[in-house]
């Protein structure tokens, strides 16, 4: 697999801070994979036909309007990607219109303002309800974070990952010149953990593993050679693995698989506890069904 997003990219803006350095990466990501970049900002329509609701309606059609605008100030006379930007507002929640137009588009961008966390255990968060359900790969970008390319990027790894996020990883460093972490980490149990030291049939598949997983990062680095990369291995919980030592100029790239809508809400998956805490950009590559 390697990123290409020849279908474009699209961001979301809401006019926040950490909206438009959003932008700003989507921006610099089209630049590098010389695609076109939509930017989309939305307004909530109401479903109560409330007295005084047509007030309420244009004013959130002006704060949308305004976040374009902020959209279009901040990228000036720049076409990223070498293509005219795109700019678009409509009515709707902006998680449901974003998925609805990701058929169209390579990658979905949005910002993470983060939610506190009682509010994130019951509803989630736009960010969130992307990286579940969205078609195609969502890149979320907390607050603080660069907007520049990262000093590196570590893309965790199974034995069997699917999408082939290992691809996806080596073919972003490449394009971004930047240093590549392939992280995988054998578990936390410390039974499972032990079994390789003392089971000869577990250590036996163990090995197997990691010859398949040394395979995969040679031919990689083979079509790839100018990737400068590395393989850690770790014990351990693997959210607080992919989550260690990170810096805002890094960039975590995880594998991910569509859920429906509704459990996309609710379901706690890992990338979703990473992009959730980590304090530099988020790639989920999503297995296509």
């Amino acid at each position: 697999m390697s990123i290409n997003w020849y279908r474009g990219i699209i961001v979301g803006v809401d006019g926040s801070d950490e909206s438009l350095v959003a932008l700003d990466w989507a921006a610099r990501a089209a630049d590098l994979h010389e695609a076109r970049l939509t930017v989309l900002a939305t307004y909530a329509v109401p479903i109560t036909p409330d007295p005084g609701i047509g007030d309420l309606i244009g004013e959130m059609r002006d704060q949308a309007n305004q976040a374009a605008r902020a959209a279009r100030n901040l990228l000036g006379s720049r076409r990223p990607g070498g293509h005219d930007l795109e700019v678009v507002v409509v009515p709707g929640a902006a998680a449901y219109e974003l998925i609805q137009r990701a058929e169209a588009h390579e990658l979905v961008v949005v910002g993470r303002r983060g939610l506190g966390a009682f509010d994130r255990l019951l509803l989630g968060s736009t960010s969130a309800a992307l990286a579940a359900t969205t078609p195609g790969a969502v890149a979320v970008v907390p607050a603080g974070a660069s907007a520049g390319d990262p000093r590196r990027i570590r893309v965790g790894v199974g034995r069997n990952d699917e999408p082939d996020v290992l691809g996806a990883a080596f073919s972003e460093a490449d394009v971004r010149g930047c240093t590549l972490e392939i992280l995988h980490v054998t578990g936390s149990d410390p039974i499972t953990s032990a079994l390789p030291e003392m089971d000869p049939v577990a250590a036996s598949w163990h090995e197997a593993a990691m010859a398949d997983l040394a395979d995969r990062v040679a031919r990689w680095s083979e079509k790839y050679p100018r990737v400068t990369c590395s393989v850690v291995i770790r014990r351990g919980d693997r959210i607080s693995a992919l989550l260690y030592d990170l810096a805002p100029d890094d960039l975590v790239i995880v594998g991910g698989h569509r859920h429906p809508p509704v459990m996309g809400h609710l379901l706690r998956s890992a990338p979703d506890a990473v992009l959730r805490a980590a304090p530099c950009p988020v790639l989920v590559v999503h297995a296509q069904r």
